[in-house]
């Protein structure tokens, strides 16, 4: 059942959720490197986070697709609790190789619950009972105050309190979780599971490929703008900036965006991309910098919740859980570690300019691939 409650767990949870990721990108380095971890170990254990988007969101939404929603819910809970064990564990491990275990496990735990979390937003979203934008908004909120309270907390001697806050935000994803709406799925029982359309398989690389292009900004944004003389409070504000036009477009333009055809939606989106990494790598003028960071909407915020939507409408009825996580592992698990990688490479040879050069160009080579994409909106199609 739907109610005003169980919506408030839903928003609970992005938020809670998003808090970890806002202290996970920028501190989680910075508390390796307390701990007297060198650079090449603190890669290695940012790089098993990143190996658990690939890994667990797909494996998991497999094993769970054959069984009962509550089910589903109950793995989100239990999962979040283990999470939230293995941050405590992190703190009181010493042996690096102990240590790289209880990341990974902890990052499969992590990544695994998203994907469940957001195909069951969609389906309360096209029940027209809520909209996934203004659900999923209140993680943008969750990423912004935890990277703003984390840079006032996260500093000094105080960094080592990081599993801690971790292990509190997966916390309050169990209680959250404890709390979901339950919605029907009406549908004819299967036997089998029922393979994937090739139109499927089209999306994930269109998703693949838009990851791929924000390598550079994940990456090394903030460095390249370091290097251009901004100071970190300035960094701070871009970023910010970002994020905002993202729950501008989440709260205001969510349920249009998820109606519109996706070749027309991811089109666009990808073509802004390019404009934006390009126009990123010609100028670090502050005033143009804003206009550039404010297609954060379209890059990133458009594109996401159009692909969603999609990823459940065209995914077979019984294999929804497996579909958002194959979106999950190929668009923020294996195409932002591609990217972020290979623009490292790009970076160290021929520094960070060319870097969002190429990632312009990735850009444009996905528009071709998102046109082969339905040319009809959802109301259309569903007539």
């Amino acid at each position: 059942m739907v109610t005003h409650a169980s919506l408030n767990r839903i928003r609970l949870f992005y938020a809670a959720y998003f808090a970890a990721m806002g202290l996970v990108l920028p501190f989680f380095p910075v508390y390796l490197d307390g701990r007297g971890l060198d650079a090449v170990l603190i890669g290695f254990m940012t790089g098993l986070m990143a190996l658990a988007k690939v890994v667990a969101p797909p494996w998991i939404g497999h094993l769970l697709d054959s069984r009962p929603q509550d089910q589903g819910h109950r793995f989100i809970v239990i999962a979040s609790w283990l999470a939230a064990f293995a941050a405590l564990v992190i703190a009181f491990v010493f042996n690096v190789y102990l240590l790289a275990v209880v990341i990974l496990l902890f990052g499969v735990l992590w990544a695994a619950v998203l994907p469940l979390a957001d195909g069951l937003s969609v389906s309360v979203s096209e029940l027209e009972m809520a909209d996934y934008g203004r659900l999923r908004v209140w993680g943008s909120i969750g990423f912004v105050v935890a990277s703003l309270l984390g840079g006032v907390w996260l500093t000094g001697e105080h960094v080592a309190s990081f599993p801690y806050l971790l292990a509190a935000l997966m916390v309050v994803l169990a209680v959250a979780a404890r709390g979901f709406p339950s919605v029907e799925q009406f549908h004819e029982p299967e036997s089998g599971l029922t393979p994937f359309p090739r139109v499927f398989y089209l999306l994930l690389a269109v998703a693949f490929i838009m990851q791929i292009s924000h390598g550079a900004y994940y990456g090394f944004f903030s460095l390249y703008l370091v290097d251009a003389g901004f100071s970190g409070w300035q960094i701070g504000l871009y970023w910010v900036i970002g994020v905002l036009a993202e729950i501008v477009l989440m709260w205001r333009w969510s349920r249009a965006v998820q109606l519109r055809a996706p070749a027309l939606v991811f089109s666009i989106c990808l073509a802004l991309a390019a404009l934006r990494w390009l126009g990123t790598g010609l100028t670090t003028n502050m005033v143009l910098l804003v206009g550039l960071q404010l297609l954060h909407a379209a890059s990133f915020a458009a594109f996401h919740v159009s692909a969603i939507a999609w990823v459940k409408r065209i995914a077979p009825d019984n294999r929804h859980a497996a579909a958002q996580g194959l979106f999950s592992a190929a668009g923020f698990g294996l195409g932002t570690t591609i990217g972020i990688m290979g623009c490292g490479l790009i970076v160290g040879s021929m520094g960070y300019a060319m870097a969002f050069y190429l990632c312009a160009g990735v850009a444009v080579i996905g528009i071709p691939l998102a046109l082969m994409l339905p040319k009809r909106g959802f109301r259309a199609s569903s007539d």
